[in-house]
């Protein structure tokens, strides 16, 4: 039978500082030892069991009855596959055999309609980068600051399972002067978010593996985003589990802050009115239409005014508006200023992202960015 792979290493997650944000959820991968229906079939249905799990963020989306309805029908969904050759092998009862490479497509509008069918939630592609460090201590009380091939490879698949692009520290000179291995080994957190900073991550998982002379693991998590910090804590015999459950951890915690909740039967979108200042030209405004237009929880995009540099548009979405500015900030093309009353003049934003310019005469209120109506838009500053 074949065996899904679980990673999908370098499509779906990358060690490079300067990997992207973007994944790739609707890909799975399988080891076959054919290219018969029959096998493509059932390797389909583990695709798109992993698929699922990914697109929704929860892990116990392919326990659902519809999804699992679906998942024996899975070659429903499937909208494209191929195959490429490998040079690993599938041992079975009746000996070894040579693995084929099964690349699956599925289609994200029947995933989509499966998700609402089953109220599901809806994780969009554009995902959280993790930075993650790790310090591990042997039962021999050896530090290693670069994690070895079981750890690596249990970072890579549960990250493939999840959708979760990651980040790793290059460990050089500048790596270990601004994190010193007995600070990371403490997780001291002002350390671990200066270091990082190099790296501009979304988030930073940061860990400590220590295993006792009985072979146990103890691990000790932080998980790091904007201002919150999250400790997470494990103990077993499997190193692979520890870490895991970290990833697992990691990735609950973004899709409860980025996924898309369906509505309920026919329930109309959510009106909010943006003010986009510092779109220079046409060629701005496109690129700021494409923008809005590729994100999942905008249904619909309108131009109501420009005037200048500065742009008034609506959006019909799908969600709140805390989902709306948590996706413009991970997003990093938009960033809010602060509004002003309406009795005061509009003042040019500065060069500074959050910040305006100062007004002798009338300066502003002290107030957060609008409501997000038509008579006091949410005001952001375009930055591609």
């Amino acid at each position: 039978m074949a065996r899904l792979l679980a990673t999908l290493t370098f499509l779906l997650v990358a060690v490079q500082v300067c990997a992207g944000q973007q994944v790739d959820i609707y890909r799975a991968e399988a080891l076959v030892t054919s290219q018969q229906a029959s096998e493509r079939a059932t390797a389909a249905r583990g695709g798109l069991r992993e698929v699922m799990i990914r697109v929704s963020g929860d892990r116990a989306a392919a326990d659902h009855p519809t999804i699992a309805s679906a998942i024996r029908q899975a070659q429903n969904y499937l909208h494209e596959f191929s195959y490429a050759s490998t040079d690993k092998r599938i041992e079975s009862d009746t000996g070894s055999l040579p693995a084929t490479l099964l690349i699956m497509k599925f289609s994200p509008a029947g995933i989509e309609q499966l998700l609402r069918d089953a109220g599901l939630p809806l994780w969009p592609a554009n995902r959280p980068k993790l930075m993650v460090w790790i310090i591990s201590e042997d039962n021999q009380g050896a530090q290693h600051r670069v994690p070895d091939e079981p750890a690596l490879q249990a970072i890579y698949a549960q990250a493939a399972v999840r959708g979760l692009p990651l980040l790793f520290p290059l460990q050089d000179f500048e790596d270990t002067i601004a994190l010193p291995s007995e600070l990371l080994s403490e997780l001291d957190e002002d350390a671990i978010r200066s270091a990082s900073e190099r790296y501009k991550p979304d988030a930073i998982l940061a860990g400590k593996l220590s295993q006792a002379p009985d072979g146990q693991w103890q691990s000790s998590w932080l998980l790091m985003q904007s201002n919150d910090v999250q400790p997470v804590n494990g103990s077993g015999a499997d190193l692979a589990a520890q870490i895991s459950s970290a990833i697992d951890y990691s990735a609950d915690q973004f899709a409860r802050q980025y996924a898309i909740v369906p509505r309920a039967g026919n329930a109309d979108p959510d009106v909010v009115v943006l003010r986009i200042n510092d779109v220079a030209d046409f060629a701005d405004f496109k690129q700021v239409q494409r923008y809005f237009e590729g994100m999942a929880m905008v249904k619909h995009f309108e131009l109501l005014q420009a005037e200048g540099n500065r742009l008034t548009v609506q959006l019909q979405i799908e969600g709140d508006l805390t989902l709306l500015s948590s996706t413009l900030e991970l997003g990093k093309k938009l960033f809010p200023v602060a509004s002003v009353s309406i009795e005061t003049p509009f003042m040019a934003v500065a060069s500074q992202p959050g910040e305006l310019s100062a007004d002798p005469v009338a300066a502003p209120s002290a107030s957060i960015i609008g409501s997000g109506s038509r008579d006091n838009p949410l005001t952001y500053r375009w930055a591609d």
